[in-house]
């Protein structure tokens, strides 16, 4: 039977590319949407990452003591823990951690319980490759895994990605080296095929591509060109039968997994245009898909302080959401116009300078009854926002639902680093720059809990959920160097 050339079902028997013979492929759209060093390169991305971090010291929280409510620290990494991932086996009752940081070095931790005497028990196993740069992010395939055509079962692998642009494949199971994978100049971010686990994608910001591997062959798939600039987010759709993306040049891209071509473009933030001086203007920093009853919704924070939800499927912008909030100056009464102008001057320059970017986005699991269409933001302003898409038409604003904002720490000065829903409850949880997770009844706006035990800014988070239970598992890496492992028990 021939093969349907409209068929964007991922390919069984992918035909694999040669890497040096990746060329830019043409946007099939009919033009519907017209290293530095090591050490430079790491100085850039934390003076970005600072710029954008309201007050991160603190000092009015740094003098209380810290309360360590966490189950489990690891202390291995001698740097900023920059990544985590972890995934918990409920039948073996053994929760896996993988970690990486600024010391170049990428560990895989497990806790196992005992379940006679509930006492926990860990392990911690240093990553083999000898990487040169820090370790950018970390992905497992176990939540993926399923039988081959043949039946085997595919194997546990554990990828991590480094800024020195290695991706790197081990057993997941006990740490040893699988494969070291040929790919771009730098590794942003990593995900695997949501169907089997067999397929990664890998995005670099250092040279806008996109790579594609097929894990059991170790070979590349398809690399994507188009982005003007660094990819900062990627992910499969939940079907598997396309790639979202979005970048520093403010659009987020659909992918056919299948041909490499490109689908769309939504040019979400071109009107922002750049600077004077030539410089890029905001650029989209996150992404996450799945949302709707379809699961056909993507959402993309942008440095501008929106965040822009589109159907990938039906080439549409269904909402603008305006996250950042204007802040509001009171007019001195002066009547002279020199005045008015330095004065409207200074305004300008504090609105510039003031942070507005969306760090975190997420959509409410459809399962949870009476919130489908639900969403959230956070965002370096430390605001998490509850928002309905129910009420959106034609790319305008949806309903604001709630509006939280923590009570224990002044305004602004803890922003949101991620975020994660709840699988089956409407809670929403955020990590923080001042070392705090906190948990929110996205219902009502208020904050039902807090985990504490880091003595600085979370970097990253990872959350597992025990099925049946509501209790939520929470892996945490921050700058104080330390991992650490929560329970959340709603």
């Amino acid at each position: 039977m021939a093969a349907n050339p409209n068929d964007e079902d991922f390919d069984e028997a992918p035909a694999f590319i040669d890497m040096n013979s990746a060329v830019e492929v043409p946007d099939d759209t009919n033009n519907e949407d017209t290293m530095m060093g090591d050490e430079a390169m790491v100085d850039d991305a934390d003076e970005a990452l600072a710029s954008k971090l309201p007050n991160l010291n603190n000092e009015s929280s740094s003098s209380q003591p810290v309360i360590d409510q966490s189950k489990a620290t690891f202390n291995s990494h001698t740097d900023a823990v920059y990544a985590v991932a972890s995934h918990y086996d409920a039948s073996s009752h053994t929760l896996s951690i993988a970690s990486g940081g600024g010391d170049d070095r990428a560990y895989l931790h497990h806790i196992s319980t005992n379940t006679a005497t509930n006492q926990l028990s860990q392990t911690t196993t240093p990553l083999s490759h000898p990487h040169t740069d820090s370790i950018s992010c970390l992905a497992f395939n176990t939540p993926y895994i399923t039988t081959d055509v043949s039946g085997k079962v595919q194997k546990n692998l554990l990828a991590v990605g480094c800024y020195d642009g290695a991706i790197v494949l081990y057993d997941a199971a006990n740490g040893s080296l699988v494969q070291v994978l040929e790919g771009p100049s730098d590794v942003e971010w990593t995900c695997f095929h949501p169907k089997g686990g067999t397929v990664l994608l890998a995005g670099s910001i250092a040279d806008g591509t996109i790579w594609m591997y097929h894990a059991p062959s170790k070979s590349c798939l398809q690399v994507f060109v188009g982005h003007e600039g660094g990819v900062t987010a990627g992910a499969f759709t939940p079907d598997g039968k396309l790639v979202a993306s979005v970048g520093q040049d403010g659009t987020c891209r659909v992918w056919a997994p299948k041909t490499g071509m490109s689908k769309h473009v939504f040019r979400l933030m071109e009107s922002m245009g750049g600077g004077d001086d030539g410089s890029p203007g905001p650029g989209l920093t996150c992404l996450a898909v799945g949302g709707g009853t379809d699961g056909k919704l993507a959402i993309c924070g942008g440095e501008d302080g929106k965040a822009y939800v589109v159907h990938i499927s039906g080439k549409k912008l269904v909402a603008t959401l305006p996250h950042f909030e204007e802040q509001q100056q009171q007019s001195n009464g002066n009547n002279n116009n020199n005045n008015n102008n330095n004065n409207g001057d200074a305004m300008d320059d504090d609105a510039e300078a003031e942070p507005r970017s969306i760090e975190a986005v997420g959509f409410c699991p459809a399962a949870i009854p009476g919130t489908a269409h639900w969403c959230a933001t956070g965002g370096v302003d430390g605001i998490l926002k509850i928002w309905n898409l129910n009420t959106a038409t034609s790319g305008g604003t949806a309903q604001l639902r709630q509006r939280c904002v923590r009570e224990d720490v002044p305004s602004q000065s803890a922003g949101i680093t991620r975020l994660t829903w709840h699988a089956s409850l409407p809670l929403v949880i955020c990590s923080y720059t001042d070392g705090v997770v906190g948990v929110w009844d996205a219902r009502v706006g208020t904050m039902v809990g807090t985990l504490t035990g880091h003595e600085d800014m979370i970097n990253d988070m990872s959350v597992s959920f025990v099925e049946g239970s509501g209790v939520g598992v929470v892996v945490t890496g921050s700058d104080d160097k330390m991992v650490k492992m929560f329970e959340y028990n709603p």
